[in-house]
């Protein structure tokens, strides 16, 4: 689910109000004052604060309202840091797929803040949440994704996150990604898909390295 931002994303000016006031805003019953005030927060000047990060992701677990979640993770995504992705990168886990798809979008943009955090949930003992994690690496640059790629296709032992992984790299890979893509399905008894699927990320990926993409 992609992080739509409301039309008015315009926060309050933060040096108008305190960080105390923003944060109990931020838990108050008034939905056009909470998605103000955690705009806001990405702009006070103690936006880093642990205090505020934590904060702005507690109030994900409560909030009702779709375009406040939007904000949070806008705002989360904005601040950035290991701190901040930690914390996003733990909503993979919800029962709520709107909480999820938002963790996806708001990883995809912290980019390398997000990377020790992603990291972790590729290592996971729940494959869920490994397929889930690598959908992040499509919006990542391919120096920065393709290394993931290829541990998961050489070790990844369940066959749905490999074909995540395969998916992915029609996107982004590297024509380094090719020999471990070949040597893939045979891991798994030369699974009819994942052959099919191999055989048309190698060919996008030779194309995208003829056009020099």
């Amino acid at each position: 689910m992609p992080l739509v931002r409301p039309a008015a994303t315009i926060p309050e000016p933060a040096a108008t109000q305190s960080r105390e006031t923003l944060l109990a805003r931020l838990n108050g019953t008034d939905a056009n004052a909470r998605f103000r005030a955690a705009r806001a927060l990405a702009c006070d000047p103690g936006a880093c604060d642990p205090g505020t990060i934590a904060a702005l992701a507690a109030r994900l677990d409560a909030e009702p309202d779709a375009a406040v979640r939007d904000a949070l993770f806008t705002s989360l995504s904005d601040i950035g840091g290991a701190e901040a992705a930690g914390l996003v990168a733990r909503l993979l886990r919800s029962a709520d797929a709107g909480l999820r798809g938002g963790a996806i979008e708001a990883l995809k943009r912290m980019n390398d803040d997000a990377e020790a955090a992603l990291d972790r949930l590729l290592d996971d003992p729940d494959a869920d949440i490994r397929l889930l994690a690598v959908e992040v690496l499509r919006a990542w640059s391919s120096a920065r994704a393709a290394p993931r790629l290829q541990r998961i296709i050489e070790d990844e032992a369940q066959i749905n996150v490999c074909g995540a992984a395969i998916d992915v790299a029609t996107e982004v890979g590297t024509e380094a990604l090719i020999p471990p893509l070949q040597r893939l399905p045979a891991r798994f008894g030369d699974e009819p898909f994942l052959s099919f699927a191999v055989g048309i990320a190698c060919s996008r990926i030779r194309a995208d390295a003829r056009r020099g993409a």
